[in-house]
């Protein structure tokens, strides 16, 4: 393929979004997305001791084994590792707990916020470079998601991989050229196969998360930072390797986007609740009904959910589940948990909590069917029009609610409150830190910008 053909002029789509990337300066980026960065920030800092407790022992066992240059906290852990490994690391424990963001590029959060972060502690960045870079890699990502279209799943992985080599590059301090060598190289190395293309006959849940091209930062992160300080170091890759993969991509959404930082401002999406984030829209219908019909759990005989077809796949229509791992996919799971008004975050999926015979009859009660409009919305990237809609009986009556995802909490069109950003991070951390330093370290990360060195704020990790 002949890469003038592929973007306008003599430039090739490589070289054009490594540029953005190393010469985009601070001051271009919109206050609103870096507020929204910020945002993400805290919230997948929060969680990942979540993911760190439920799921991290064997991580943080490998990190320790492999060893090498105190770079970057491992959280969860309070040692420090080579930035390459922090950023994979952290951003799979994030990944672990189901309670990230899921905005454009799908499960990205962890992998921008976590590699920001590591290879911002690497070179002693400040929390302004954290955020540009971080910004920068969420807006990328973005577009190759819409760019792409409904083919999405198949190539997110690499999409993931070269937004990690692009905030790696950026902290690093990588010109265009350099910058544009390091993407090459993050779209050159192998994906993962895509799980979801399989069907399965039995209970299966990976521990790399389900949809695993779309949710393994674990290889995302570490590849994309290799590929930038590969590069650093004198590795030479395919020139312009971008553009000879993405012929059925639109160019125009890629490269020319009318407002090149709107996908970070305005399609960020946050979970309020441990569960698929689609599927938020109908935990937000049982939370109001509860709240304005006073609804009593015990008095529940039935409760049924119209959802997107994505919620009849086994490890998001499990009725009974009996894991850490099974529980955070489970919609059912999800729905007695906000049925009996426990906070989200770490309660929900104790052993004790799994164990408990109201909550298990509760999840067992769940009915979903699926809302054709819903999926036709999932598959054509309109998630803002994707619906949920709730059927509660109770106490001999019938109890009713319908939203969008563009209605529900953790949408760019309703932002969770302050107050709920902080329960869900006191939440998130409370079986790791006491309350007082999980306070402490919520005011630093909201400060986050005034830091000279990012090395400040996660000395509290």
């Amino acid at each position: 393929m002949n890469k003038t053909t592929v973007a306008s002029g003599t430039q090739s789509v490589t070289t054009k979004l490594a540029a953005e990337v190393a010469e985009t300066p601070f001051d271009a980026i919109p206050g609103s997305a870096l507020e929204a960065i910020k945002r993400l920030v805290i919230d997948h800092v929060g969680i990942t001791y979540m993911g760190a407790v439920f799921t991290g022992e064997a991580l943080i066992a490998y990190a320790k084994e492999l060893g090498g240059r105190p770079e970057a906290v491992l959280i969860g852990a309070g040692i420090k590792v080579p930035a390459e490994l922090a950023a994979g690391i952290n951003a799979q424990l994030c990944r672990n707990t189901d309670f990230e963001e899921t905005g454009p590029g799908t499960h990205v959060g962890p992998l921008i916020a976590h590699t920001a972060l590591a290879v911002g502690q690497r070179v002693g960045a400040s929390g302004r470079d954290v955020l540009a870079a971080a910004a920068l890699g969420y807006a990328l990502i973005a577009r190759f998601h819409f760019a792409r279209g409904a083919d999405w799943p198949r190539t997110s992985v690499v999409h993931h991989r070269t937004a990690a080599a692009a905030i790696a590059s950026r902290l690093l301090g990588h010109d265009a050229a350099m910058t544009a060598r390091a993407l090459s190289l993050a779209w050159e190395f192998p994906p993962r196969t895509h799980m979801a293309s399989f069907e399965f006959k039995f209970k299966r849940v990976s521990p790399l998360a389900m949809l695993s091209a779309l949710g393994a930062p674990l290889f995302g992160a570490r590849g994309g930072v290799q590929a930038a300080v590969m590069t650093g170091l004198g590795f030479e890759s395919v020139p312009d390797e971008i553009d000879l993969h993405i012929s059925g991509y639109d160019l125009a959404v890629l490269c020319e986007p009318p407002t090149p930082f709107h996908h970070v401002s305005g399609e960020m999406e946050l979970k309020p609740w441990v569960c698929s984030r689609p599927c938020s829209c109908a935990m937000q219908g049982i939370a109001n009904l509860i709240r304005e019909h006073a609804i009593d759990a015990p008095d529940v005989t039935a409760i049924r959910l119209r959802l997107s077809g994505i919620y009849l796949r086994h490890w998001l229509n499990d009725p009974a589940p009996d894991t850490y791992w099974e529980a955070i996919y489970s919609t059912q799971w999800a729905a007695a948990m906000v049925l009996q008004g426990i906070p989200a975050g770490p309660k929900w999926v104790t052993e004790e909590r799994l164990a408990d015979p109201f909550s298990r009859r509760l999840a067992a009660m769940v009915e979903i069917t699926e809302d054709p409009d819903s999926t036709r919305a999932y598959f054509e990237l309109r998630w803002q029009d994707i619906r949920g809609s709730v059927e509660i009986e109770a106490g001999g009556e019938t109890h009713r609610a319908s939203y969008t995802m563009g209605e529900t909490l953790g949408s760019p069109r309703t932002n969770m409150p302050e107050a709920m950003v902080e329960e869900k991070f006191m939440e998130a951390t409370s079986l790791s830190l006491s309350p007082e330093k999980g306070h402490g370290l919520l005011e630093a990360l909201r400060r986050i910008e005034e830091v000279s060195d990012i090395n400040d704020v996660a000395a509290l990790f």
